[in-house]
């Protein structure tokens, strides 16, 4: 595939083209009044000027309509652009319409999409997640793929661990924010915030190291991470980040049979580049139990956090949590021996001895 250059919207400066180097195809666009210039190398394709679409308006490749780069409809994927015939006849072509909606604008019912994991009820009962679990990994296949999936993740440090700590992995949506990326940047920190949250994560940063893995995409990620300040606090610091693209789908049966796909967090991939962190010094946070499917014994589930709910502004969740994690970082007995899933019960022991 033809590596995709850059764009006048960019703000990258236009890198200086090797000698002897052919010049990349341009084409100009508009798309919601603003101009677009789009760069590729001559030698792509037409999936490449879409690629290309995508990185700049997060219009997906199956709703571009590019009105006006070629006569009648557009050629397949695989087509050179420079073997295009624009509708004047020029070849290649240079300037088109582009129509499309972006991600952020359309609402898909999840019901519609495939390459979302799907929605399981957490608070269902019958839904047995160690069973799956343990299943899972005694299949010597499901490990084979996983090994090859975690050998190909990589980790970016922001923050050295540091020697003795255990390790908590913390779901930023709902859990520690309810973030819309319509929010103006200056709102970001005042409106998106759980309450408390600053004050929870210092208080387990004294405990554990810290790790943030998010359902997001690393573009929206970065922004709330930066936006809240939780990449340049002095009272705790992010080993580092992992994004959506770190998570791993997988294929599970319920009891009555039927199949269903969706993404998990594997703690494996951590434990697997990291020495010293393992099941038995690691824990979970996260506001839904499919997240941590594969590694349910290290799992603390916390209620989802919506800001606007009536009673938002009195939610208590994170404080309680800070005083479970806390109790089970120093308990002799160790991490393993507690079970995650009733830390509320262990909780309210805690608040009773006061």
């Amino acid at each position: 595939m033809a590596e995709i250059l850059d764009s006048a919207t960019s703000g990258a400066p236009t890198p200086a083209p090797d000698a002897g180097a052919e010049p990349p195809l341009e084409f100009n666009t508009t798309f919601q009044g603003q101009k677009l210039v789009l760069r590729v190398k001559r030698d792509g394709v037409v999936a490449d000027l879409k690629a290309a679409i995508t990185d700049e308006t997060q219009v997906p490749a199956k709703r571009q309509k590019l009105i006006g780069l070629v006569k009648g409809a557009l050629p397949p994927d695989e087509s050179k652009l420079a073997e295009l015939v624009g509708p004047r006849g020029e070849k290649p072509p240079t300037k088109f319409l582009l129509m499309g909606t972006p991600d952020d604008k359309l609402f898909i019912d999840p019901k519609d999409r495939d390459d979302l994991p799907e929605i399981i009820d957490d608070l269902d009962p019958d839904f047995d997640y160690q069973a799956l679990s343990d299943e899972w990994h005694r299949s010597r296949r499901h490990a084979a793929t996983l090994e090859k999936f975690v050998a190909k993740t990589e980790i970016n440090w922001l923050t050295p661990r540091r020697k003795g700590k255990k390790l908590l992995v913390l779901d930023l949506d709902h859990t520690l924010l309810d973030f819309n990326r319509h929010d103006p940047p200056t709102q970001v920190s005042a409106n998106s915030k759980r309450p408390g949250m600053d004050a929870f994560l210092e208080a387990v940063y004294e405990d554990y190291d810290l790790v943030v893995w998010s359902q997001t995409h690393w573009r929206w990620l970065e922004l709330k991470l930066t936006a809240l300040g939780m990449l340049s606090s002095s009272k705790f610091k992010i080993c580092f980040v992992l994004d959506k693209t770190s998570m791993f789908r997988i294929v599970s049966r319920r009891k009555d049979g039927s199949e269903f796909k969706h993404a998990v967090k594997p703690l494996r991939l951590i434990w697997d580049k990291v020495d010293g962190w393992n099941a038995a010094n690691t824990l979970h946070l996260d506001d839904l139990s499919r997240n941590f499917a594969l590694n349910p014994r290290s799992g603390v589930k916390c209620k989802a956090y919506h800001r606007d709910k009536p009673n938002a502004a009195r939610d208590a969740e994170l404080p309680a949590l800070a005083a479970y994690l806390a109790h089970v970082a120093r308990a002799s007995k160790g991490l393993s021996a507690f079970d995650h899933g009733k830390w509320r019960d262990v909780w309210k022991k805690i608040r009773e001895a006061g």
